[in-house]
């Protein structure tokens, strides 16, 4: 006579014997990003001319993101307050002195190794004419053109509200 073959008997391995394997470390999902430096803050001016036009400058070649566009300004060195920080770059970059006025966007970027906190600031200009000093080049664009230009991804909110407001 032969016995019934029970469910166990037909099975080619038990599942106890099976191990979940898990992803490499180096695999880590963008909400455990490991950030191994500090954020760095970064400081820009929304200038506006009486026709509506904005200033945008273009990055030097050789600079991160270099050959994009943005709203001239850069890093904020140690110790140093956000306007100071973007008064003494607009005068560097393009040889303006201005009038700094209101936080109008704020925005945490992440990139692989580091958040970056960008300040966009409103500014009028007390003096001078922008000239490429430490820029590849500067334009003053209506915001409807703000999308014919490649600006890095964290400008991307701020421009949407230029456009939406002009």
């Amino acid at each position: 006579m032969t016995e019934a073959a029970s469910p166990e008997s037909t099975l080619a391995a038990p599942f106890f014997r099976c191990k979940v394997l898990k992803p490499p470390r180096y695999l880590v999902p963008p909400h455990e990003r490991v950030v191994t430096h500090p954020p760095i803050d970064v400081v820009a001016g929304v200038i506006r001319r009486n026709d509506g036009r904005l200033l945008i400058t273009q990055r030097l070649a050789d600079d991160t993101l270099g050959g994009y566009w943005e709203f001239p300004g850069g890093k904020v060195d140690p110790g140093e307050d956000l306007t100071t920080a973007l008064y003494r770059e607009l005068k560097e970059e393009v040889g303006i002195e201005t009038k700094i006025g209101p936080v109008i966007h704020y925005i945490v970027h992440p990139y692989p190794d580091r958040d970056v906190r960008l300040h966009f600031f409103s500014v009028s200009i007390l003096s001078g004419e922008p000239q490429k000093l430490e820029v590849a080049d500067l334009r003053w664009v209506a915001p409807g053109e703000l999308l014919n230009f490649q600006f890095p991804e964290a400008d991307r909110p701020l421009i949407d509200q230029l456009r939406a407001s002009s």
